[in-house]
């Protein structure tokens, strides 16, 4: 054969296997088509079940005015596997989905109620470890955990008001190394409000604002609250210029205790704050970039531990109902990582300073709370509400 045959029939052997990867890729490696139709008479009628492990579903709806929820559940018809919440008319969109071996059927439902049910479908193939089906809660739950969660944070806000007003009063006496010593437990007390992201609007700035992006920095005007407190009183700053920053942070936290009652907090983010918190952590404290000289920053990540339980405690009745593995393993891993924290805390009450640790310290710490965070990002996909479609007109 020519060098110029062999050439083509090469081209041909690697189309002929490029175009079976294809059609493996779509069709979850079982040679099936994985498209499911949804219409006003069925819903994935004629599915077949692919192979356990990672399928991509392409689900069509076919109707010209209904948007359908469609979810994937398993044989109990209550753990989803996957959802699309809002299936508009004439779309299709992708369901990312991974199964292990069972039974399944797709769900799908209108915002009134009127509910379609595929035929249940065998999946087989070996066993998979990272499938995370989830089963709906009722919203009225997550209501009743922020109830709880805004409960538990009154004592905090409290004693966040009683603590900044001696920081105040020392830093307007002139005291200040009274104040130096006064600062962290009231700075301890609001890294305890992980609510505060989003939640506090303007007081956020005003109590615990970062000189980042700001045209002068750490000399902004702008540059107010806690921290701007910290670089003056850690700078040899004198108390006749730190006297009004104080005064104004004193000022602003009894603002945010007068109008917390009135800020909303919508009941959804709960599942979100408690790795939102540690999230900013891994950010801001670990890499010391809030640090205004008092190298407290593993002090305020303890603290940050301990805003975390507060939104843990408050989601465990209906966590531990949709998956107590996933409660017991995040609880275990937020006391071991505070446990390490508290380690830093020397007998004198002063901690470690971040930038002193060794680099075996400094990973053990980033690998307990990436681990972590891990575990907690999942929270909020086993919190989810039933889905629900939407009308027919």
């Amino acid at each position: 054969m020519s060098r110029r045959g062999a050439a083509a029939s090469l081209g041909v052997c690697a189309l002929i296997v490029a175009g079976a990867i294809l059609v493996a890729l779509l069709t979850g490696g079982g040679g099936h088509s994985t498209r499911i139709v949804v219409s006003d008479s069925g819903c994935g009628f004629d599915w077949v079940a692919p192979h356990s492990g990672r399928t991509v579903f392409t689900v069509q709806n076919t109707t010209p005015k209904t948007i359908y929820s469609v979810a994937l559940v398993g044989a109990d018809q209550s753990s989803i596997y996957g959802q699309i919440e809002a299936l508009a008319p004439s779309t299709e969109v992708p369901l990312d989905v991974v199964l292990p071996p069972g039974e399944y059927s797709f769900l799908c439902q209108t915002k009134s109620g009127y509910t379609l049910v595929s035929p249940s479908r065998e999946v087989t193939g070996p066993p998979v470890a990272d499938a995370h089906p989830y089963k709906p809660v009722d919203p009225q739950q997550i209501d009743f955990a922020m109830l709880d969660y805004r409960a538990s944070l009154l004592p905090v806000l409290r004693r966040l008001v009683a603590d900044t007003d001696r920081l105040a009063t020392a830093v307007h006496a002139g005291k200040l190394a009274e104040a130096r010593t006064l600062w962290l437990p009231a700075h301890l007390d609001y890294a305890k409000l992980g609510v505060a992201y989003d939640t506090f609007g303007p007081f956020n700035d005003l109590i615990n604002g970062r000189p980042l992006g700001l045209a002068g920095g750490v000399h902004d005007p702008k540059f107010q609250g806690f921290l701007r407190l910290e670089y003056g009183l850690w700078h040899g700053q004198a108390a006749a210029t730190l006297d009004p920053v104080a005064e104004r942070l004193d000022a602003s936290v009894h603002g945010l205790l007068k109008q917390f009652p009135k800020l909303a907090i919508p009941s959804g983010d709960l599942t979100l704050r408690a790795h939102e918190i540690l999230e900013n952590t891994l950010q801001f404290e670990f890499t010391g970039e809030t640090d205004e000289g008092s190298n407290t920053n593993l002090a305020t990540a303890w603290s940050n531990v301990k805003g975390t339980g507060l939104a843990l405690t408050a989601l465990h009745s209906v966590l531990n109902n949709a998956n107590p593995e996933l409660l017991a393993s995040t609880t275990a891993q937020l006391g071991r990582l505070g446990r390490m924290l508290e380690s830093y805390k020397r007998p004198d009450g002063r901690w470690v300073p971040l930038q002193s640790l060794t680099i075996d310290q400094r990973e053990r710490l980033d690998g307990a709370l990436s681990g972590l965070l891990e575990q907690l990002d999942l929270i909020p996909d086993q919190l989810q509400p039933a889905p629900t479609g939407g009308n027919d007109d």
